[in-house]
């Protein structure tokens, strides 16, 4: 467990750096939008690469595949702190984007490796781990940036990353795939990333505007792309990327909570932190410092101590969709108090306790779900599709949200050129984030009751006329 959490912390401080990176990164090269690629190359690559690494990891081994990812994204860690240019920082951030799928291997090698009586809460653990290591990570590379300028954030994470692979190397068995004799499902792999990848791309231009033939193109292809590969995988005898997972009622709906959870809640930070820094003479807001404001959210990032454990402790004893319903009914009601009063700094503090709780316990929940739902083959899989499905949707929900902010505003007195959201604006954000954290609920209600979580091997249905061998 201390192997797998120290390659997870490695994946979520290479996923938050840079956004503590990026004023420092837009000033030094005086491009403030090639900058921002530094985030957007990171997770295009790591929505269409965690499904992917994660089912040949199911294959291949996935201790082997974890290794594999830690060194590739070391490699990218470096070679964006020797690079003196932003392409070839944005070129070692799209190396670091092979993260996405340390999550997902590292729940697999859990499910392979404990007794089922501790799998659960050990699961619960690393959601704590996930949660805690996010705003840890903010603080961390803000004191980096602060004493050894941006080139020691890229140091950090690749010492980080070569720890994780040595550790894991060292600590944890040999994964022992089981051989298939059927052909390999190559174009699976091909044309998923892509597909995602044009997507998620799409989505992160359109901030700019939509109506925009790049935009659309973009969009439209990685679309037609995705129905392609879908039909594709829909048809092939040993898909490589299962889509049929799918057809589990426990599994679909946990990534129905997931894809809720993404659009909405877990990005309150772009609500709650905007709010906490508007000057009050707007009329709504804190006037916080953005120090300040980023203070206000570890009170929550201490939260995950007390969520992870717990909610892995109520999987154990009353299964996964207990927990799931706990920590969807916290999200819910935590959006309550700021539609009532936005302009209180308790409120606001009181609001991200409840989403960084809710969130930590949902997070390890839906993995719970999911690993008690798939094959124990394709666990990796089906835990890198609900990555794949949170990347998605988080870019959808950020977009939503922005354009929610922006639906009403207002200036900081007559002088001011400056436009802020009005206290209309940010209402009609909470009353989202309220829908989307009760679509989460009805999703999880809607879940049987789980299951104790199987400890063999189970063989995939075979098809007449075809050959297969496994060895437990």
């Amino acid at each position: 467990m201390a192997a797998l959490i120290l390659a997870e912390i490695s994946s979520t401080f290479e996923a938050s750096m840079a956004f503590v990176a990026l004023p420092a990164l837009s000033i030094h090269f005086a491009n403030p939008i090639g900058a921002s690629w530094t985030i957007t190359a990171f997770f295009v690559v790591s929505a269409g690469t965690a499904a992917l690494f994660s089912r040949l990891g199911d294959i291949y081994g996935r201790r082997r595949l974890l290794i594999l990812v830690l060194l590739i994204a070391a490699s990218g860690s470096l070679l964006s702190a020797l690079s003196e240019t932003l392409t070839g920082v944005i070129a070692g951030r799209t190396l670091q984007g092979a993260t996405g799928a340390v999550l997902p291997l590292c729940l697999g090698l859990m499910r392979e490796n404990l007794p089922p009586s501790k799998l659960s809460f050990n699961i619960g653990i690393m959601g704590g781990v996930v949660g805690v290591s996010a705003g840890l990570a903010f603080l961390l590379a803000g004191y980096l940036l602060d004493h050894v300028e941006w080139h020691g954030l890229f140091l950090c994470s690749f010492a980080i990353a070569i720890a994780g692979a040595a550790t894991v190397s060292l600590v944890v068995p040999r994964s022992k795939p089981a051989p298939d004799s059927r052909r390999l499902d190559i174009w699976g792999g091909i044309l998923f990333v892509p597909a995602i990848s044009s997507l998620m791309l799409a989505l992160t231009l359109g901030r700019g505007g939509w109506i925009q033939w790049q935009v659309l193109t973009t969009f439209i292809a990685g679309l037609l792309l995705l129905i392609f590969w879908a039909r594709h995988e829909w048809r092939h005898r040993n898909p490589l990327i299962d889509i049929r997972l799918f057809a589990d009622r426990r599994i679909c709906l946990a990534n129905l909570v997931f894809a809720s959870a993404a659009i909405g809640p877990m990005l309150y930070p772009q609500v709650i932190l905007s709010l906490a820094q508007q000057p009050v003479l707007t009329g709504v807001g804190l006037g916080l410092s953005a120090t300040a404001a980023g203070m206000l959210k570890q009170p929550g990032t201490l939260m995950g101590f007390i969520a992870g454990p717990l909610g892995g402790r109520i999987a154990e004893r009353w299964g996964s969709r207990q927990a799931i319903l706990l920590g969807a009914g916290t999200l819910a009601l935590g959006w309550i108090p700021p539609l009532l009063e936005m302009n209180s700094f308790g409120v606001l503090l009181g609001t991200v306790c409840m989403q960084s709780f809710g969130m930590v316990v949902l997070y390890g929940a839906v993995s719970n779900q999911i690993v008690e739902a798939a094959p124990l083959l394709r666990t990796s899989e089906a835990l890198g599709l609900a990555q794949t499905t949170r990347s998605t949707f988080t870019a959808i929900g950020s977009q939503i949200i922005a354009a929610a902010l922006a639906y009403s505003t207002v200036t900081a007195g007559e002088s001011s050129n400056a436009a802020y959201p009005s206290s209309s604006a940010y209402t009609m954000a909470f009353v989202f984030l309220l829908c989307a954290s009760t679509a989460a609920f009805i999703a999880a209600w809607l879940l049987p009751r789980s299951g104790p979580i199987p400890t063999e091997p189970v063989a995939p249905a075979l098809r007449p006329n075809e050959q297969m061998t496994v060895e437990s």
